[in-house]
């Protein structure tokens, strides 16, 4: 009897550890998804979560800073003209300032630098990489700056071609930023047709059968994750790295994208982006796109909240209110430390110091229902914890009668 006792506990030991072992790893899966529901935090070092990218948390600085980099980089690259870095930098910052057609000036001198170090026996594979991509957002930029002229789009059709060139020598850069920049190129040169449920189509319309998985959150096949690997870190890119934070189209991509993926509740964040962008006159560059709904629930924009209990809306439109208030009060403090600086003449790219006497001076607000999942998660571990205990004191007591069993033979 005792020997089958002992049997007994073993295996409700056994059964113990596995049950308690599947826990943990639903707990893990859990945290996971919450935090990602919370932050999105992307693996790449320095991309804001969705969160931030939604609601503006992030870095954009002032024109002091980049005409402080120009004026530095331009005297720098007559004394060393083979340091490829200075025109991509010259570059960038003159787009950044609106003077899109000096930065695509500067890509030819940085395409005479390469051919030269080329022809010299050296490596510029990654600067011809960024000589295309930087030199392919440029004419974008100049199209937009111009008035998004449909009449001519020579601009867009150069931009298409050394995106695509870029992509081909370097298709990982950039958390896949430069995937969807073609995509929204192809889509603007190619505008997708209207389609009765989804008047102003998404980025995804512009490959056949892309927006059916993305709306529908289906998983994209081989050949599909290849070409554009995660929409929605490749869209967080666009905003964050590139300069589509006003853009109408690309928020209600990544809304869709998100709703696709059962994240209701950040695709509704989304939406109320593009409501915000409507409301301060911005449009969708779709030239059959209708806007002018009050409402933002007609053609081509996904209802606000769909999916989410009325409560929950509530809770989300006033996070949203909130988050955007603080990153605003953020932004204006950042660039105030940062235009301080820059005033003395200091810059980040020259002085390792910039940063060090910056002080957050307000936390964003927590996101709803982030207190609920915490407290679950504690709740589970105290489950496990206690669950861990009760193993250890059945193998305790195995020990002993296996002991005490050894003894009487």
């Amino acid at each position: 009897m005792r020997i089958r006792s002992v049997r007994c506990q073993r295996r409700a030991a056994r059964r113990l550890t596995i049950v308690l072992g599947c826990l943990a790893v639903a707990v893990t899966t859990a945290r996971a998804c919450l935090w990602d529901y919370d932050t999105l935090r992307a693996e790449a070092n320095g991309l804001p979560g969705v969160v931030e990218i939604i609601t503006g948390r992030f870095d954009r600085f002032p024109p002091l800073y980049y005409e402080m980099r120009l004026e530095r980089v331009s005297r720098e690259v007559v004394e060393r003209p083979d340091n490829l870095d200075l025109y991509d930098n010259a570059g960038v910052a003159l787009d950044r300032l609106g003077r899109s057609t000096e930065a695509i000036d500067w890509m030819a001198r940085k395409l005479d630098a390469i051919e030269r170090l080329q022809s010299a026996g050296e490596d510029v594979s990654e600067h011809r990489y960024r000589y295309l991509a930087n030199l392919g957002t440029f004419h974008t930029h100049r199209w937009l700056k111009n008035g998004a002229d449909r009449s001519d789009v020579a601009d867009l059709e150069q931009a298409r071609d050394l995106i695509a060139a870029a992509i081909e020598l370097n298709p990982d850069a950039h958390f896949g930023r430069e995937r969807y920049q073609l995509l929204a190129i192809e889509w603007l040169l190619d505008p997708p047709a209207r389609e009765a449920y989804d008047p102003v189509p998404t980025l995804f319309a512009a490959v056949e059968g892309l927006e059916r998985h993305v709306s529908r959150g289906l998983p994209f096949g081989e050949d599909v994750a290849e070409s554009f690997g995660d929409p929605v870190e490749g869209l967080s890119g666009l905003i964050a790295l590139g300069a589509a934070w006003e853009s109408v189209d690309i928020y209600h991509s990544l809304a869709r994208v998100l709703y696709g993926q059962e994240h209701a509740s950040l695709s509704m964040l989304a939406m109320l982006r593009v409501n915000e962008l409507l409301d301060s006159g911005r449009a969708s560059l779709h030239p059959e796109a209708d806007s002018d709904d009050p409402s933002h629930e007609g053609p081509g924009f996904l209802p606000v909240g769909t999916a989410l209990y009325d409560h929950r809306q509530v809770e989300i439109i006033e996070f949203y209110k909130q988050a955007r208030e603080e990153a605003d009060l953020w932004h204006v403090a950042r660039d105030a430390y940062v235009l301080g600086r820059l005033e003395r003449g200091e810059h980040p790219d020259t002085h390792p110091e910039f940063w060090g006497q910056w002080v957050e001076v307000s936390s964003p607000p927590q996101p709803p229902g982030r207190l609920d999942t915490t407290t679950a998660g504690y709740v589970i571990g105290g489950v496990l914890v206690v669950g861990a205990l009760i193993v250890l004191v059945i193998a305790n007591n195995l020990r002993r009668r296996k002991r005490k069993l050894a003894s009487v033979g």
